[in-house]
Order: structure tokens, then C-alpha cells, then sequence
């Protein structure tokens, strides 16, 4: 390699251009990591959606005949029928709140780190007005 003081602009160059590839890679598997630690914690809150989503097609799939004709025994049909729809479905309604509340707390599912590092180097690269 030359004396530092005494390279060509082509030498530059190729110096800022291995330089930013590096910046761009390491930048990609940083937003590779981030991603991947941001989907497991998500993956708490998808799998309580999905259940909420499971109980609320029991709402009204056939189970639901079941906890309608036991309530039958005690109430009349079409109470029974409602009593059984309301316990389902707040079964699915809880489990979806506490799969959202899951989901902000996780907060955006974007790699923040990696976008503030990125806007942080364009603006650190960007000319000086002055």
C-alpha cells in the first residue's frame, strides 16, 4: 500500500467504496438480528391471537351445540344458545386483547436500531453546508 499522504483519487475511491460495503453488510446483518429477536418475541403474541382466533371459531362451530344443550337443561333454548355464544366468544376476545397488548409491548416490528444507525451514517456522510 502507498503512503497514506501521497494516494491517487482512484486509490480513494476504492477505499470509501470497500469501506461503505462493509458499512452496508454489516448494517444488513445488524437488521437481520434485529428482525429475528423482534419475530420472537412477536411470536407470543401470534400464538395468543391464534388462539383467540381458535376459540372464536368454537363460538360457532359445532362444540358449541354441546354447552347449549347442557345450558338447556337449566335455561331455556334460546338462552342457553346465547349464554354458550357469550362464553365463547369473551373466551376469543380476551385471548386477542392479551395478544395485542403482547404485540405493543413488542413495539414495532421493524428494525429500529438498524434504521437509526443507517439515517445516523447518511447523515455523518453527508457534505457539510456552511
Amino acid at each position: 500500500m502507498t503512503d497514506r499522504t501521497n494516494r491517487t483519487a482512484g486509490e480513494l475511491v476504492d477505499e470509501l467504496t470497500s469501506d461503505t460495503a462493509k458499512l452496508v453488510r454489516a448494517e444488513v446483518r445488524r437488521g437481520q438480528q434485529e428482525l429475528l429477536t423482534k419475530a420472537k418475541e412477536a411470536s407470543r403474541a401470534a400464538a395468543m391471537i391464534g388462539g383467540g382466533a381458535v376459540l372464536g371459531g368454537l363460538a360457532a362451530g359445532t362444540s358449541a351445540a354441546f354447552t347449549v344443550r347442557l345450558l338447556g337443561k337449566v335455561l331455556p333454548p334460546t338462552t342457553a344458545a346465547f349464554v354458550g355464544t357469550l362464553a365463547y366468544g369473551g373466551g376469543a376476545a380476551l385471548l386477542v386483547s392479551a395478544g395485542l397488548a403482547e404485540l405493543r409491548r413488542v413495539g414495532p416490528l421493524w428494525p429500529e436500531e438498524t434504521l437509526a444507525s443507517i439515517r445516523e451514517d447518511v447523515r455523518a456522510a453527508r457534505p457539510t453546508t456552511g
